[in-house]
């Protein structure tokens, strides 16, 4: 696939006017010396956010490398990194969120490897920011994966996230997406969590990095961030529940991987998890949510007989089963008691 330009740039906007500005300079100020395209998708912005995008067009020095689509409606932000994908024309594309931004040597470190390892996937290491203080460093070693099933290997080699879900901060080779056919689902929020399901399994060649090349800005009321709510929608939480269900079918379309078991009992600890944050919620939700649901969510996708036949994890395996299987009060019950064990709720 012919190329414009060695690195796409693509930011999904919609109403960030307190934060695009320092976003699209982090980006416009980068060292890199190669051919730089950034992407804009404006998801019907009712805010200042395109005027701020338009003046740093016509008065910063680099304001030409910056080019804006609009949205026919409000999509969310999972669309607009698909239109990101569809209209992208360089070799490399990195996804920012329009609240967040990057080091100077950001595009430079992760587009050198790229190159030098013919990647498919280069990952950099993260610092999470709340109102500018620093909160926590999200490192991770250098590593190098240059066969089929390696990367996937590595992230579920155990029950511990040793591979992050963000998309942001990562480098993709455009050409590498677009054959996988990979793209985003039309959801409010965790859509990246579907992508990276989807792609990890698939990377042949991939990259990690231990240096910092993003800063993860948390707010109040950024997508990401349910805490402190009144009432919760049962809705959205059903959405929720579908996208780790979904992680944890994508376990039927993996089995004879070397980390298909692993990667079981990781997907139902995570479901775990996340069952525990509802419980913890339930006075909140509206209309209520039952004890059917939580069950149903607990399900296990492999079978009884299958598991008995597992190497690895096969008791957790067991016992996220019979979470699945028993009376929706009993597992129910049963949650609350490890969740409090765990300091959950």
């Amino acid at each position: 696939m012919a190329t414009t330009y060695d690195v796409t740039v693509g930011i999904p906007v919609y109403n960030v006017e307190h934060y695009i500005r320092k976003c699209l300079l982090s980006i416009l100020d980068q060292t890199f010396d190669g051919n730089l395209e950034i992407l804009v998708v404006n998801d019907c912005c009712t805010d200042n956010t395109m005027e701020i995008i338009r003046e740093l067009q016509e008065t910063h020095p680099k304001g030409q490398q910056i080019f804006c689509h609009t949205q026919s409606e409000n999509l969310g932000i999972g669309m607009s990194r698909n239109l990101i994908i569809e209209k992208a024309q360089g070799k490399y594309l990195l996804f920012v969120d329009s609240d967040d931004y990057i080091t100077p040597d950001c595009i430079q470190k992760l587009y050198t490897e790229a190159e030098k390892n013919q990647a498919e996937v280069v990952y950099g290491s993260v610092k999470t920011i709340n109102t500018n203080v620093e909160l926590s460093y999200l490192s991770q070693p250098y590593k190098v994966f240059n066969k089929p099933d390696e990367l996937a290997s590595y992230a579920f080699q155990n029950l511990h996230e040793n591979l992050r879900n963000y998309i942001w901060n990562t480098l993709f080779l455009v050409s590498f997406l677009k054959k996988q056919q990979l793209g985003f689902p039309l959801s409010r929020f965790h859509e990246d969590v579907i992508f990276s399901t989807d792609m990890v399994p698939l990377v042949t060649k991939a990259i990690l990095l231990p240096d910092v090349t993003y800063y993860y800005v948390i707010r109040d009321n950024s997508l990401s961030n349910l805490q402190g709510r009144n009432t919760i929608n049962l809705q959205e939480i059903m959405e929720f529940i579908d996208i780790y269900t979904y992680v944890k079918n994508k376990n039927q379309s993996l089995k004879g991987k070397p980390y298909y078991e692993a990667r079981c009992a990781r997907s139902m600890t995570q479901m775990l998890y996340i069952v525990s944050g509802l419980i913890k919620n339930r006075k909140i939700i509206t209309p209520a949510l039952t004890n059917k649901t939580i069950k149903d969510a607990m399900k296990h996708p492999a079978s009884l007989l299958e598991i008995m036949t597992f190497k690895r994890y096969k008791m957790a395996n067991l016992a996220f089963y019979v979470l699945g299987v028993l009376p929706g009060w009993l597992t129910v019950s049963i949650i609350t008691v490890i969740a409090k064990y765990k300091h959950l709720l």
